[in-house]
This record gives structure tokens, C-alpha cells and sequence, in this order.
């Protein structure tokens, strides 16, 4: 049997291992969690938790999708509560209502696998990048990480958002490849249309499930022009052409959730009617730079509104649109009309938002288990070490460096994102887990200098055996892993 042929199968084999392991890994964590929360005479502990399952609940029993009154019917993003609304109506029809507990923990489980999915993805794109040792260790860190972890199993929306934002980056990544075609002639019969679609197509459920994702094109497609082979003939045109293909898939992913929306307001609402509560969350005065779990600032603005609305009763002209709009426009306003009034409070804010996003050790209570604390300030303090060692073994390779730069974008896009709104250790997880693929990368060549005693040379190119999008392994990579 030829070496490559054994290389094929030890990455399938290896692959599918850690997958399982990653999976396996989760579901334990999600019984143990489950058990904690019981403890606690509760089956979900975050309140964002409890709103997803509501909204389920009403769209799965009633047909309703709204959180509470009829004033909240754009509450939150219809992705997650459409992927939860199976097990809250298996929770109505073959339970006694007082048996949630098993139907919550189906939820954690289906995350699981979605955790797993995310995994996977992260082995194929890093081993595209980098070869077979680099994506079995962007593999391991992907499945061992706490953050990743728990995204899977928190009943949050990043269960199902992280998996799609994971599968949306590899594809703009693929979309980027050297085209054979040197003179760009035949641009729509490469690969890069087809990857291009299914990134915008992820993208646009990614932003369905966390509307905080929406504005991610600002910053991946100029990444796009940075990483593509701008000497090829007609690229800015290619680059235009793309960027609005791009634009237009995503647009009809999302656009039935625009038009219920629009229906409804009588306005163009592309997330929810909960970004002016967000943004007033980060930007008001007595900010702390965390969330206000009670949102007592979003009561208080709401009562004052009505108030003020009071007053109009008797013109009617006057009120414009829904409650919930009016809400959150309000409190949008006041939000940046804070900022602009005090800009180095809002400076001061960004900064101690960003230390709270990326500070290494949670601070929630409801994470403040000793052996959680230490599991993700751990894995997480490796990572970014590891991305360092990763990013010094490409410095020789402008090409592989740049190929970097796709694991470290989400991290400086959720950075800057969560230097306006709230900050927490929450909001970092998505960019830790896609930069576990640049760790892979280092954890890989310092496994080579220091383990298998061998100089650290080039890192080796995916092309070596079949093909650059990574069907094919590194033989050398694997068979020097496989000795150790």
C-alpha cells in the first residue's frame, strides 16, 4: 500500500476520533451542567436562555412568535428559537409539564453535535492551510476548549451561530484560492462562486441566529482583496462582482425575517428590536462596561416613554409605528447621544469592556465553579500562545501568513464590536474557537522542534499531495506525527 494511501486513512481515522472525542466530550458536559442546574431547582440558568425557550414555546404551541406581550414580537432573531421550537413542543406534548429538564437537555445534546460540526470544519480548513499534524491539533484545541464547550451546551444562540460563522469563514477563505486560470477569464466557472454562496448562505443564518455577525462583510470582504491574487487580470472587477454576489445571497437568506418585520413596524428592522436596549446597555450613564442582567434601565426607559406617549393620547398622529419600535429607537438615540456627549467616558468604556471580553478568567456567577475557571482560563491562555508560535512559524511565507490573517479577523472584529456594546467572556468564544486553527499551526511546529526533535522548516503546503483545498494531506507531516 502506497504511503500516501496510508496517510489518507490515518487523517480519516484521526479526524474522525477527535470529532467523536469532541462530542462525547460535550454531552458529558452538558449532563453535568444539567445536574448543576437542577441543584438549583432551575433547567436553564440564563436568562437569555429562558427567552429563547419562550419564544419557542409560543411558536411551536401557538404559533406565536413573540416573547411575553404582543409588544415584543421582535424580541429576538428567529433562527435559534425556530432550532429549539422541536423540543419545547415535545416538552408540551409528551410530558406532564413538569418534566422540562429531559427536552432542555435534547437542546444541549443537539449542540453538541453542532459542537462537534464546528470541529470538524476547523480540522479540514487548518490542514488546507497547513497540513495533517496542524489540523489533528487545531482539532484537539477546538474540542478541548471550555469556551467552545459551553457555547455548545448553554441552550445560547451561539450553538447554532458559531457552526454556521465557522463554516462562512472557510468558505470566504476557499473563495480566495490561486485561480488557474491566470488571465481570470473564466472567474464564474472556478470554485470561487460556489464557495463564495455557501459562505453568504452561513453567514446570512449566522446572522439570523446572533445578530451581532451583521456587519462581519466590513471587515471579511476587503480581507478577501488582501488575501486574493490581486495580479490576476480584471481582480477589482472579480472583487466587485463578488462582493455583491455575496451581498445578494445573504440578502435573500435574510430577507423573509426583513419582511415579517416590516409587516409588523411598518420599518425596515434587519435583526431585532433589541439593538437600541444593547447598545443603551453599554452606552448610558452609570455604565459599567457588563450587562445589566435585569435590564432595569430598558424598564425604566419604557415607562418613561409611555408617559411621555400619555400625554398624546389625544393625537394619535403623534405616535409612530409599535411600542417596541419606538422603544428601542428611543433608547438607541439616547445611547449615542450619551456617547457623543461624553466621548472619553465612552473611550473609558470601550477599554475596560475590551479587558472584561478578553480577560482570561470568567466572572458570571453562574461560571464561577473553581474547576470551569481554571478550565477556561487555561485553554484559553494555551491558544493564544500557541496562535503566537503559529503566526512566527509563517513569518518566512508572506502567502501562509496572510492565510493567518482568516483565523485572527473574527477576534478583532468581536473586539471591536464589544468595545461599543457590553463586554464579557461570552462574546470572545466564537473568535477563540476559528483562532484554535492558527494555534494548531504553532502547537504543530513546536511539537516538531521539541518532541519529535526535528528543525522546524517550512511549514508544508496542502498542495503536496492532491489538491490546495485540502483533500489531500502532507505526508511528510503525517508520517513524522504518526513516528512521534
Amino acid at each position: 500500500m502506497s504511503v500516501e494511501k496510508i496517510d489518507i486513512k490515518f487523517v480519516r481515522r484521526s479526524t474522525a476520533a477527535i470529532v467523536v472525542f469532541a462530542i462525547a466530550l460535550r454531552i458529558v458536559a452538558a449532563l453535568v451542567w444539567q445536574s448543576q442546574c437542577s441543584l438549583h431547582d432551575t433547567t436553564l440558568k440564563f436568562g437569555d436562555s429562558h427567552s429563547y425557550w419562550t419564544i419557542a414555546s409560543n411558536l411551536a404551541l401557538e404559533g406565536r412568535y413573540q416573547y411575553g406581550s404582543d409588544q415584543s414580537r421582535i424580541f429576538r432573531s428567529p433562527a435559534y428559537p425556530l432550532f429549539l421550537a422541536p423540543f419545547a413542543w415535545s416538552e408540551r406534548w409528551f410530558s406532564d409539564q413538569s418534566a422540562q429538564a429531559p427536552f432542555v437537555l435534547g437542546a444541549r445534546i443537539a449542540g453538541c453535535l453542532l459542537g462537534g460540526l464546528a470541529v470538524w470544519i476547523m480540522m479540514r480548513w487548518t490542514r488546507s492551510i497547513a497540513g495533517t499534524a496542524s489540523g489533528i491539533f487545531a482539532g484537539l484545541l477546538a474540542a478541548t476548549y471550555c469556551g467552545a464547550v459551553g457555547m455548545s451546551i448553554f441552550v445560547l444562540s451561539e450553538a447554532v451561530a458559531t457552526p454556521l460563522m465557522v463554516l462562512s469563514c472557510w468558505m470566504l477563505w476557499r473563495s480566495t484560492l490561486r485561480n488557474p486560470d491566470p488571465d481570470g477569464s473564466h472567474f464564474w466557472t472556478s470554485q470561487r462562486w460556489l464557495a463564495t454562496a455557501y459562505s453568504a448562505f452561513a453567514l446570512g443564518l449566522a446572522c439570523l441566529a446572533r445578530p451581532s455577525w451583521g456587519l462581519w462583510p466590513g471587515l471579511a470582504l476587503p480581507l478577501v482583496a488582501f488575501a486574493s491574487n490581486r495580479q490576476e487580470l480584471f481582480f477589482w472587477r472579480n472583487w466587485l462582482l463578488q462582493g455583491m454576489f455575496f451581498f445578494g445571497i445573504m440578502c435573500c437568506v435574510m430577507a423573509p425575517w426583513w419582511v415579517r418585520n416590516y409587516a409588523i413596524t411598518g420599518k425596515f428592522v434587519p435583526s431585532t428590536l433589541q439593538v437600541g436596549a444593547s447598545l443603551y446597555d453599554g452606552w448610558h450613564p452609570g455604565a459599567s462596561g457588563s450587562s445589566d442582567e435585569n435590564m432595569a434601565f430598558s424598564i425604566e426607559a419604557m415607562q418613561r416613554i409611555l408617559r411621555e406617549e400619555a400625554l398624546l393620547a389625544n393625537d394619535p398622529s403623534e405616535v409612530e409605528s409599535t411600542l417596541e419600535w419606538r422603544i428601542d429607537r428611543r433608547l438607541h438615540q439616547e445611547a449615542w447621544g450619551w456617547a457623543r456627549e461624553n466621548p472619553s467616558d465612552a473611550l473609558r468604556l470601550g477599554l475596560i469592556k475590551f479587558q472584561k471580553t478578553w480577560w482570561p478568567f470568567p466572572t458570571a456567577r453562574e461560571l464561577s465553579n473553581p474547576m470551569v475557571v481554571l478550565w477556561e482560563a487555561g485553554s484559553y491562555l494555551f491558544i493564544l500562545i500557541m496562535s503566537a508560535v503559529g503566526l512566527w512559524s509563517l513569518r518566512a511565507d508572506c502567502r501562509r501568513w496572510t492565510e493567518a490573517c482568516w483565523f485572527i479577523a473574527p477576534c478583532v472584529y468581536l473586539a471591536l464590536l464589544h468595545m461599543v456594546f457590553v463586554g464579557s467572556v461570552r462574546y470572545r468564544q466564537p473568535g477563540v474557537l476559528i483562532l484554535c486553527g492558527l494555534a494548531g499551526i504553532g502547537l504543530s511546529a513546536a511539537w516538531t522542534r521539541f518532541i519529535v526533535r526535528a528543525p522546524v522548516g517550512p511549514i508544508p503546503r496542502a498542495e503536496s499531495s492532491t489538491d490546495r483545498a485540502g483533500n489531500g494531506t502532507d505526508a511528510v507531516g503525517s508520517r513524522a506525527f504518526k513516528k512521534s
